[in-house]
């Protein structure tokens, strides 16, 4: 499998390679500059699929094939998860809530409302910063921290899984990950609920199978309407 160690090792040598060979027969710059095109088009395509294993591992799917495993991001929010939860009841059906750290803080009655009904809290960073991404290891080990100290202390319950904000990852979230122990989950369904109408969604979702994981959000208001109607055939 191609990932972030055996991609630098590779690179490596064909760019030692190239140097050689330029130095022997003037190679054109040309080939060094589609290398690097290359190689950073590969970084880029990795960093963006948390499914590609390429810098960590992750979980996009379940070895639970009893059910279809929801998974709610961005919350909590007090408008829209509490019908969530009322939803998921009203279905019987067990969910899990990655939540952002600054948004517990402010909520922590719903994070608590989420355990005691069942459900489980993932850390979803404290910040959910659009430039997480470029944090470096401490900024980013500091967040996970902060934010399951919160869970720990709303839920009583230790956290141990993480889902990365926007699904990015890279070297440095990485190294934070394997530092923590925590376990990235990820998806193999990403529903588009903030994107998409309801009825393009439900067309995403319709053919889920038990062991799936399904990307949600709990801070759109037709994600209500689309899960109530989803869990009726599921």
């Amino acid at each position: 499998m191609l990932n972030f160690k055996n991609t630098n090792i590779i690179f490596s040598i064909v760019f030692l390679i190239l140097i050689l060979l330029r130095i022997n027969y003037t190679l054109p710059f040309l080939f060094f500059i589609i290398l690097i095109i290359v190689y950073l088009t590969i970084l880029f395509l990795g960093a963006k699929n948390v499914c590609s294993q390429f810098f960590l591992k992750s979980k996009c799917s379940s070895n639970d094939k009893s059910k279809i495993h929801l998974t709610f991001d961005d919350g909590p929010d007090v408008n829209t998860t509490p019908k969530i939860l009322e939803v998921l009841k009203k279905h019987n059906h067990k969910a899990t809530f990655f939540c952002i750290g600054h948004k517990i803080d402010k909520h922590p009655e719903i994070v608590k409302q989420i355990i005691e009904e069942g459900h489980k809290v993932g850390n979803h960073s404290f910040s959910h910063s659009n430039f997480f991404d470029f944090f470096g290891s401490k900024k980013i080990i500091s967040e996970i921290i902060r934010t399951n100290k919160l869970i720990k202390e709303i839920t009583g319950k230790d956290c141990n899984i993480f889902r990365p904000p926007f699904g990015i990852t890279n070297p440095h979230i990485a190294l934070s990950i394997k530092k923590l122990k925590m376990e990235v989950i990820a998806w193999n369904i990403r529903s588009l609920d903030t994107v998409k109408s309801k009825e393009k969604v439900l067309q995403r979702i319709k053919n889920a199978k038990n062991g799936d994981i399904i990307l949600f959000h709990d801070t759109k208001k037709q994600t209500i309407e689309i899960l109530d109607e989803f869990l009726r055939f599921k």
